[in-house]
């Protein structure tokens, strides 16, 4: 018996295979700038948003607000970076612990904090309807539109930052768009599958490809493959082996990407 013999199972896996497929290309362009880890305290801020939302009892009011939250992060982490005194990583884990600690707070004066606090970070992609496709299905039109656009553009400023300026591109204005599509795009996510979910593909299948692939095109095919299979792999063994779907996948992703560091070694 195969996970694609239960329903709920295949409305995950489509649901999964879907955004993760668009959060791994939208890493891609992620990872390469000089924050790479910006993701870590975007998806933090998303989830406060999504707390607030949860306790407050709303739903798009909920997205609105996360959305804004990590817009508004993201503007502060770049702002906040430009000090020569300290490390952009620093500012980083200062987003994340502040979204972390006020997530807590405010989940702590909730009759159901507990129970909410382990579906907002960690999810539980099983649980997933039709709506949630529907979202992950438009998350990835809108990442396939945006490539088919930018992508050229996207990929100038993401490894030829300072080659892309030169030419007369102008940065402040695509990074701001790419900083609004990436919070969109956590946001939505998160609220499929939580944060923990969320960030690993953001990263991961990204880090990987950068290990091992040569040229761009095939860094993009590597992103889509990768999170494609894994995905596939992840069910089908935590639904053989009895193991939280989510949390197995992210740590699935998590072995590719150190494998691949590990293959780059020379003997």
């Amino acid at each position: 018996m195969s996970f694609l013999d239960l329903p709920f199972m295949r409305t995950a896996f489509a649901a999964g295979l879907l955004a993760g497929t668009s959060l791994s290309v939208i890493g891609l362009f992620s990872a390469t700038r000089s924050v790479a880890f910006s993701g870590l305290a975007a998806s933090q801020l998303a989830a406060l948003g999504g707390v607030i939302g949860v306790v407050l009892g709303l739903h798009a009011g909920a997205s609105a607000m996360s959305w804004a939250l990590v817009v508004a992060g993201l503007m502060a982490l770049a702002f906040l970076s430009r000090s020569r005194k300290t490390s952009a990583d620093s500012w980083v884990a200062t987003l994340y612990v502040l979204g972390a600690a006020l997530s807590v707070l405010i989940l702590s004066k909730s009759p159901r904090g507990e129970s909410e606090a382990l579906g907002v970070f960690f999810g539980n992609i099983l649980s997933l309807g039709s709506i949630e496709v529907w979202e992950a299905a438009g998350l990835f039109i809108v990442t396939a539109v945006g490539l088919a656009l930018w992508f050229r553009r996207w990929v100038w400023l993401a490894f030829d930052p300072v080659g892309a300026e030169v030419a007369g591109v102008r940065a402040g204005l695509w990074n701001g768009i790419f900083v609004v599509f990436l919070a969109a795009a956590l946001t939505l996510s998160i609220h499929i599958f939580g944060v923990l979910l969320t960030f690993s593909y953001l990263i991961l299948p990204a880090t990987a490809g950068l290990l091992l692939a040569k040229r761009i095109r095939g860094l993009l095919i590597f992103c889509v493959i990768s999170s494609a299979v894994v995905t596939t792999i992840g069910f089908e063994l935590s639904f053989r082996w009895d193991f939280p779907t989510g949390p197995f996948v992210s740590a699935l992703l998590a072995l590719m990407a150190v494998v691949g560091r590990l293959s780059t070694i020379k003997k």
